[in-house]
């Protein structure tokens, strides 16, 4: 309905339902145009679009079905919790781009990357400070298969002797260049464990600092776990845990017996091992147990119980999780808004022939200051819209929060949207205080 409103044409608007302008990377299904190429499109082609402003930025066509392409862009902002509108055309000059792959090694603006014979990370250098992220002799983005029980209620535990028994991979690993564009760049990987298949793509992108493992198995192991482990060259006694509305550190050491049980930790969107100027955030989009022992991050992503379900997870999977080295600790680095958007992708629409009244691009909602929206949702009771944001680093600070709509009446309430006490607006924005970890509910009447 908004993309129909929008005044000027437009072939594809983006919608971003996070609380910041974003440049992310975008995937968008457009029907195929003639003048792209005498051919047809293809994957591997190369388009332009523009947005409200006249920018252009490359598009790549990573598949072509049915009379439409999918197209990866990265624009240069698309506003917070609102959209921006784009023309596609011909691209009209071949665009300029960091990225180089071939089977061994990957490149962008942001990292080198070189691959073992298995297709683990046998080199990740940031070349923004010139730091090796994976220690030398090492090697990351390891797959490991290990002993999953038999155990009582073993689909509730994990249990603290499973690194006894590692099982190998069929030694017949396969690595491909599947993408070199101007927007991302990707290698396949491709894995077999008896009767299981897994295959993965890691992809770079020019503009997004970034590595993307996109992983999917057709995974039949019974009693087996399987785990993905990055040894990274940071020294710290402990590491950072996402929670719901904000984050726990737990001792990279197991130097006590209460430290020996907590090998695995349950946790949302990221974990982050950092030292003083530098670290590395382990992203994912749907895995939640975590463990993290001296300088190795490993990521639980698939396990094989039998009890109660003796096929549980037995079938087709498909996730992603992605490495972050950022300069500065996971607050510095903005670890949260990088594991919130891997999250909540922006979304992309097919546009409208123009003629309404919203421009190409606008936010409705924006929050400045050190706090998240995490909520925005009609009022059960029917009264209003309930707004829900929280403080994620741990800090304190005044937070203003701006509504495209006039505002009526701000009311703070509680979770369960109960409370009556009036925020002073100016109608159309209001200010709040937020503590450490802090979540702040509001009811907006607008007018």
């Amino acid at each position: 309905a908004l993309a129909a409103r929008a005044a000027a044409p437009a072939d594809v608007v983006a919608f971003n339902s996070l609380s910041w302008a974003r440049e992310d990377a975008v995937s968008a299904r457009v029907p195929v145009r003639p003048e792209w190429s005498p051919r047809g499109a293809v994957p591997g082609d190369v388009c332009e679009l523009v947005d409200g402003q006249g920018r252009a930025v490359p598009g790549q066509v990573l598949e072509v079905q049915d009379g439409h392409a999918q197209v990866v862009f990265v624009p240069l902002a698309v506003p917070g919790v609102g959209y921006a509108a784009f023309g596609l055309r011909a691209a009209q000059a071949a665009p300029e781009h960091s990225l180089r792959v071939s089977e061994r090694q990957m490149e962008s603006r942001f990292f080198l990357l070189e691959l073992g014979e298995d297709g683990t990370l046998t080199r990740l250098l940031d070349k923004r400070c010139g730091r090796e992220v994976v220690p030398a002799g090492q090697s990351a983005n390891c797959l490991q298969l290990f002993q999953d029980g038999p155990e009582r209620e073993d689909a509730w535990n994990i249990h603290a002797t499973f690194e006894r028994r590692e099982y190998a991979w069929d030694p017949d690993t396969r690595i491909e260049v599947v993408e070199r564009g101007p927007v991302r760049a990707a290698l396949r990987v491709t894995r077999r464990f008896r009767e299981t298949t897994l295959e993965q793509d890691i992809v770079l992108y020019d503009r997004v600092p970034r590595v993307d493992f996109v992983t999917r198995v057709d995974w039949q192991a019974r009693q087996t776990m399987l785990k993905v482990a990055f040894p990274v060259a940071v020294r710290s006694a402990r590491a950072t845990y996402e929670i719901q509305f904000g984050a726990v550190e737990r001792p990279t050491h197991r130097n006590t017996s209460w430290d020996q049980e907590k090998f695995e930790v349950c946790a949302h969107r990221w974990a982050d091992l950092s030292e003083a100027g530098y670290g590395v955030s382990l992203l994912n989009d749907c895995k939640y147990g975590y463990d993290v022992r001296d300088n190795v991050l490993r990521l639980t992503l698939l396990r094989g119980t039998e009890r109660p379900d003796p096929d549980a997870d037995r079938g087709q999977h498909e996730f992603v999780y992605a490495l972050f080295p950022h300069v500065g600790d996971w607050v510095t680095g903005e670890t949260v808004r990088r594991a919130w958007e891997l999250n909540a992708p922006v979304v992309c629409v097919a546009g409208g022939p123009g003629g309404g009244h919203l421009p190409a691009a606008a936010s409705f909602v924006n929050v400045e200051g050190p706090a998240v929206l995490q909520t925005l949702k009609p009022a059960e009771d029917g009264d209003g819209w309930i707004l829900r944001l929280y403080e994620p680093h741990g800090g304190r600070g005044s937070v203003r929060v701006w509504t495209a709509q006039p505002l009526r009446g701000v009311l703070a309430c509680n979770h369960v949207e109960e409370g009556d006490e009036m925020v002073p607006h100016d109608g159309h924005s209001f200010a709040c205080d937020v503590r450490p970890f802090e979540v702040r509910t509001f009811r907006l009447r607008l007018g």
